[in-house]
């Protein structure tokens, strides 16, 4: 592995780690070397993923702004620093715009936009102090397009990508990047429903170039790379990773 990819000694949070896209990037980054600390909702997801990676995990509902404040706490306790946050946590409502309920909209956003910015704040409070720090949030090609049925999830995302390009900003002074990496379709335990509809399947497939949907190792990999030094000259970005879907 090249030194430049070597992650040792450095500590990453991954919210949503336990499945997914975030366990994903969560096994990438422990391989590179971090010590790795999965959070999220379900604790016995959380100690499988944590096992995998030879890591730790803290329960924690990122909608919820006290139980943020508890896990960066935990966090610091017990590990003493921050280097790296993935933040993975997220989920959709897929419901017509014409009957959306406030609950709904609130339940989307909580966990993706604000769970999301007061992740980073936290995060930022304890890198700053180091001098250093890399954020990387999950955010969706649903931030760039519209599509039917998920109004609420696409105003979630939309929320992420500019909470990515204001806190780079804001905290470039500090050494903090902080990035976005930009998913097209992927398979995974969210979408797989999606993906049981060979009708639906179909149509998506005809619309990436390479032709197939993505695999979470993909999202890991670029998150290994937006963690790593390699990108130290990139802050404020929303990097595309759809196959060519949004190409054409």
């Amino acid at each position: 592995m090249p030194i430049s990819l070597d992650l040792t000694g450095r500590v990453a949070l991954v919210t949503g780690g336990g499945s997914g896209l975030g366990r994903a990037a969560a096994e990438r980054l422990a391989a590179a070397g971090a010590t790795v600390v999965v959070a999220g909702r379900r604790e016995d997801v959380l100690r499988q993923a944590a096992a995998a990676v030879d890591g730790d995990w803290i329960a924690c509902d990122v909608a919820d702004t006290a139980s943020v404040r508890t896990l960066f706490e935990t966090l610091a306790a017990r590990h003493a620093r921050l280097d790296i946050l993935i933040n993975a946590a997220g989920l959709n409502v897929r419901n017509a715009a014409l009957d959306v309920a406030e609950p709904e909209w609130d339940l989307v956003n909580d966990v993706n936009a604000k769970g999301t910015f007061f992740c980073c704040q936290a995060a930022a409070r304890l890198m700053k102090a180091n001098g250093h720090g890399k954020i990387v949030n999950i955010g969706s090609m649903a931030s760039e397009i519209g599509i039917p049925n998920a109004s609420v999830y696409c105003a979630s995302k939309g929320a992420v990508r500019q909470i990515t390009m204001a806190l780079a900003a804001e905290w470039a002074p500090y050494g903090i990047r902080v990035n976005a990496i930009m998913p097209g379709w992927f398979r995974t335990e969210l979408t797989e429903r999606l993906f049981a509809d060979e009708a639906w399947r179909a149509r998506v497939l005809a619309r990436i170039p390479l032709g197939r949907p993505g695999q979470p190792s993909e999202v890991a990999d670029l998150a290994l790379f937006l963690a790593s030094p390699l990108s130290d000259y990139l802050t404020g970005e929303t990097i595309r990773l759809d196959g060519g879907a949004l190409a054409w």
